[in-house]
């Protein structure tokens, strides 16, 4: 009896070691919800099974663990968790809802014992790998806003009072000059004040005696032709 159950034990054992060493993996969608089924066996039909997170170089994780069970149906959820401990089909099954990508990693569905007892592994790891869900990836570069680079706005600067005054007494200064008349003499010419005044003068009294010579002809004319014209 005592090799029998040592037999048992080491089969055990060596179904566990081949678990271990073997991963299924899940590849899903964030939203999406992961239902693994572990096969249990009889005699942990009272025990208390629960799903564990393993990560490199730390302690198990344990995320849920279902309560003592009196040998019938027993179900549980804790957050996004739900467990579900049937002794009459010997399965245990485990969903992990709503997904999302920081939830990829390795898990385990194992029979709980209170540390520090190692426990029982029930079924071989099980390698989750969550993706994102592309509709959700379109919907947030269509929602997002192109950033505009920033630009700069130069004040513009008024013309001072001062440089107002200036252009205006410029002005006046050009009109006052076209004006005035401007008489041209040549280089090395030496002027007498007296002729300086009399240039004026003269350039008046010419046009005046021309305008009296022509009239004075054209009223001669006017006067012969009309003479002949009656005859006289």
């Amino acid at each position: 009896m005592m090799l029998w159950g040592l037999l048992w034990m080491l089969f055990f054992s060596g179904l566990q070691a081949a678990a271990q060493s073997k991963e299924e993996k899940y590849v899903l969608q964030e939203g999406e919800t992961l239902t693994v089924d572990c096969p249990s066996n009889r005699k942990y039909a009272y025990s208390q099974k629960a799903w564990q997170r393993l990560r490199n170089g730390e302690e198990p994780q344990t995320l849920a663990v279902t309560e003592r069970s009196q040998g019938t149906l027993n179900q549980i959820q804790v957050g996004r968790y739900i467990l579900r401990d049937d002794p009459a089909e010997s399965m245990f099954q485990v969903r992990m809802i709503n997904l999302q990508v920081e939830d990829s990693g390795l898990y385990r569905c194992v029979v709980y014992y209170p540390p520090p007892k190692e426990p029982d592994l029930l079924y071989h790891p099980v390698r989750l790998v969550v993706t994102a869900d592309p509709s959700t990836k379109r919907t947030s570069d269509k929602n997002s806003t192109p950033k505009l680079a920033p630009t700069t706005i130069r004040p513009t600067t008024l013309p001072t009072t001062k440089t107002l005054r200036t252009f205006y007494t410029s002005s006046r200064t050009v009109v006052q000059s076209l004006s005035m008349p401007t008489a041209v003499i040549p280089p090395n010419t030496t002027v007498n004040p007296t002729d300086a005044i009399r240039l004026p003068v003269f350039s008046i009294v010419v046009p005046v005696a021309c305008g009296i010579l022509i009239k004075s002809l054209v009223f001669t004319v006017l006067f012969v032709v009309t003479q002949r014209s009656f005859g006289l």
